[in-house]
């Protein structure tokens, strides 16, 4: 059966219009927990573990210690993601006295604790709480960590009145201080 071009400009317009239907139904950008994640020590480049303080508002929320009694175990919670990325979607959480806390960074690239478990599901394209893991360079099994919330800007180590800072730093090529291991 042979049709006229009406009816294939008619045919076209249903198709097109189911299309755009479709397209309208798709989920806006967003991440959502998966059920897995990576539990481990977080270790710098000179071998000290990443400790969290959630309650030490005025120096910030984690600081880098000696191995031993002082190191914490961290859950980096895994979240699939409806927008490409070149890194696994990760969020930081740990037990800190009793209760579970995750990490964020600020605008103003400052990192703290907030009380409870990371969310299910975050909507939109930047987060507080997202970390994009990726690889620290070809063949290396260490990691860095991009924030979701200031692209370009890293977790990195700031030697900061005495202390080992975790802080978040814009990225200006390789840098040791980007680089972190995750000990099981």
């Amino acid at each position: 059966m042979e049709m006229t071009a009406v009816e294939i400009d008619f045919d076209l317009c249903e198709i097109l219009d189911g299309i755009l239907h479709f397209k309208d139904g798709l989920e806006t950008d967003a991440w959502k927990k998966s059920r897995s994640s990576i539990t481990g020590m977080i270790m710098n480049i000179f071998e000290h573990c990443l400790v969290a303080h959630p309650d030490d508002l005025h120096d910030g929320g984690a600081v880098f210690a000696n191995p031993g009694s002082d190191c914490q175990t961290f859950e980096l919670q895994i979240y699939r993601t409806t927008s490409p990325n070149d890194g696994l979607s990760v969020a930081f959480t740990v037990n800190y006295n009793g209760d579970k806390y995750h990490m964020c960074c600020t605008e103003d690239m400052k990192i703290y604790f907030k009380k409870g478990d990371s969310p299910e599901r975050i909507d939109g394209n930047l987060s507080e709480i997202i970390f994009f893991q990726k690889q620290f360079s070809e063949g290396d099994e260490s990691f860095k960590f991009q924030s979701a919330l200031k692209a370009g800007y890293y977790l990195a180590v700031s030697d900061e009145g005495g202390q080992q800072k975790l802080i978040l730093k814009s990225h200006n090529g390789l840098n040791e201080r980007e680089r972190f291991t995750i000990t099981h």
